[in-house]
């Protein structure tokens, strides 16, 4: 069984992408404003969508190239699942190759993230937005990240 891939064509350098997917300013420009970041391999990211959550335990960091993530931690706060921590043990990998000046072309996979799981319609539809968010944060300088404000209204 496959697990959720993408991939991407980003007009942006391999170091402005790998930055959005680092650090703190990055992750809160495409991902989620209410995040944790560590910086460091074996340090923990934590990033929180209103009573949903997900820790990910920093696995590598190849500046320019690869950053992976491995889920330590999650809840998925929807009623229609069952189970609701099943990203816990995927991987997150984001490889980062040049293509063109300026240009970088993301290959992004969540190992493990596959059909069989309850969440998966739910979290691919995610991950294309948020992909989709991180493409327009690295290019324009600004994506479409979870807001803190729509924690505080529902």
């Amino acid at each position: 069984m496959s697990h959720y891939r993408q991939g991407l064509v980003l007009e942006a350098d391999p170091a402005a992408v790998y930055a959005a997917l680092t650090t703190p300013k990055g992750l809160r420009g495409w991902w989620t404003q209410n995040c944790d970041v560590a910086t460091e391999v074996g340090g923990i990211l934590r990033v929180r969508f209103g009573h949903s959550y997900k820790n990910m335990c920093i696995e590598r960091l190849e500046p320019g190239h690869e950053v992976r993530w491995c889920c330590t931690g999650a809840h998925i706060a929807v009623d229609q699942l069952a189970q609701k921590d099943e990203w816990v043990g995927t991987h997150l990998v984001f490889r980062l190759t040049p293509d063109g000046e300026e240009r970088t072309r993301l290959d992004f996979e969540h190992v493990g993230l596959v059909p069989a799981f309850q969440c998966y319609d739910l979290c691919s539809n995610g991950w294309r937005h948020y992909l989709n968010s991180l493409q327009q944060f690295v290019e324009t300088g600004r994506g479409t990240p979870h807001e803190l404000e729509a924690e505080c209204v529902n």
